[in-house]
């Protein structure tokens, strides 16, 4: 199986850390308004692009606003990943293909998965910074590994995770423990729903055992 999995909410617990980047870097532009957490819960398609958008920065701003954040980020990051992560990360990779398809850029997102002890357990990093689309990138990587949509998960935290996933025709978990609710998850029907990262697992195990695709059936 080849698992494609977001990178902030899904491994990383970063919430605090971003949110409190754009907070600065909006004080250090003083246009639009202070944006609040929230504004990462709720949002469409979480990437800074649309943050700054979502928080009335104009449009010519925009640029400064995510290429400052990201080079921040790289400077100093300091968010952990989420408890069992790397635990169930060993055993998928043990029998399946883990990828990361992030909005960060995909050299700081290398760097930190070399610092939690991940890096070995990955085959490859695509960041936002490639300019293509996250269903864009699944596509490549089916391609680039040979494997079919049947064969393949988007695991994302985001209502555009799993948008981005149905789009590639893939299969799509939804996880509940990073920036969006699970209520709001449930209204793009994810194929599964994972509520901790052990129950990847049981959802992938399932899947290669019965070929089953929606657990709500």
């Amino acid at each position: 199986m080849l698992l494609a999995f977001d990178y902030d909410g899904v491994i990383v617990d970063s919430l605090e850390q971003l949110l409190s980047l754009a907070i600065q870097v909006q004080k250090e532009l003083n246009v639009g308004r202070i944006p609040i957490k929230e504004d990462f819960q709720i949002i469409e398609n979480l990437t800074f692009e649309d943050i700054a958008r979502f928080i009335d920065i104009p449009e010519e701003k925009i640029p400064f606003f995510t290429k400052r954040i990201f080079g921040l980020l790289a400077k100093n990051w300091d968010a952990g990943v989420f408890p069992d992560i790397v635990s169930v990360f060993e055993k998928l990779s043990l029998d399946n293909t883990l990828l990361v398809i992030s909005a960060s850029e995909t050299e700081t997102v290398t760097d930190t998965l070399h610092s939690f002890g991940l890096n070995s357990l990955i085959s490859a990093v695509s960041g936002g910074d490639l300019g293509l689309s996250k269903a864009e990138r699944i596509s490549k990587a089916m391609n680039d590994f040979g494997a079919k949509p049947d064969e393949t998960f988007m695991i994302g935290d985001a209502i555009s995770d799993i948008r981005q996933g149905k789009l590639a025709g893939v299969s799509t978990i939804a996880v509940s423990w990073g920036f969006q609710k699970r209520s709001l998850l449930e209204v793009e029907t994810p194929d599964f729903i994972a509520d901790k990262p052990s129950d990847l697992l049981q959802i992938v195990a399932n899947k290669k055992n019965s070929g089953v695709l929606n657990d709500r059936e």
